[in-house]
């Protein structure tokens, strides 16, 4: 366990000295976050209640979702494409190390960062336009644990797009479609609850909306203590699928490696 903790610290320092591309993808989810403002904004003038959310409750659902979404925000899909193309990946394979754990660790001290710095952000705004009277301590707290959880489907999910880099070269691609279904299925873009009838249950079915719907309904409250516990432990399921769904595609992918270089 010493050993994979070291990583967090490789991965916090990573993180501290790509600082721009960081920074970077914090103002992009930044103005998204703004847009999206201004847009349920602009909605909620005409209309008192869209789907059972009042601007009261969007407000919230906004500022929350940009917080999760930030959080681990940083993919390794293109990381591991390059290590593969020079043969690097060979390296990380051999070292008497679980490979998903190196990852998860060094994405971890990663996350760690964002966090923090997203947390600076994000509860300043939140507190100047939402003020203390929604929080609840108790709500806070399943929050939190959601949060993490949530952080942990989304790794399996990006670790499973990741093994897709063995077999192509495209890792651009590989990346941009992960990203577009996890925006648009995890309720970054739209709460799920808005979704028409039929790809509501669908996306019930999908692990996506343990990512960020699930933390943002635990936090503005419009899931009852009841509903959260059973989301988190929804969330708990799902990574313990996801991860053996890993495990099981991963032997196969590390079978079939193409050394182009190295």
């Amino acid at each position: 366990m010493k050993k994979y903790l070291a990583y967090i610290r490789c991965g916090f320092l990573e993180g501290c000295a790509y600082r721009s591309t960081f920074i970077t993808g914090m103002l992009a989810n930044f103005i998204q976050a703004v847009v999206l403002y201004y847009v349920w904004k602009s909605i909620f003038t005409y209309q008192d209640v869209v789907n059972g959310y009042t601007w009261e409750i969007m407000k919230q659902y906004v500022f929350v979702a940009f917080l999760c979404n930030s959080v681990f925000s940083m993919g390794f899909e293109m990381s591991i494409a390059e290590r593969i193309v020079k043969g690097d990946i060979i390296l990380d394979l051999l070292k008497p190390l679980s490979y998903r754990g190196m990852l998860f660790f060094r994405m971890l001290g990663t996350a760690g960062l964002e966090f923090a710095a997203t947390f600076v952000l994000i509860g300043s705004v939140y507190l100047a336009v939402n003020g203390l009277q929604y929080l609840s301590g108790m709500r806070t707290a399943l929050f939190l644990i959601s949060l993490f959880l949530g952080m942990g489907v989304k790794f399996c999910i990006q670790y499973l797009f990741s093994l897709l880099c063995f077999y192509t070269d495209n890792s651009y691609g590989v990346t941009k479609a992960r990203e577009i279904l996890t925006n648009f299925f995890s309720g970054a873009l739209i709460p799920l609850a808005m979704f028409p009838g039929v790809l509501r249950d669908v996306v019930n079915v999908l692990p996506f909306q343990g990512i960020i719907y699930t933390p943002c309904c635990v936090f503005i409250g419009t899931f009852s203590a009841g509903e959260s516990m059973m989301s988190i432990l929804l969330q708990i399921v799902w990574i313990a699928v996801l991860g053996l769904l890993g495990t099981l595609f991963g032997k196969k992918a590390f079978g079939v490696i193409s050394m182009y270089g190295g």
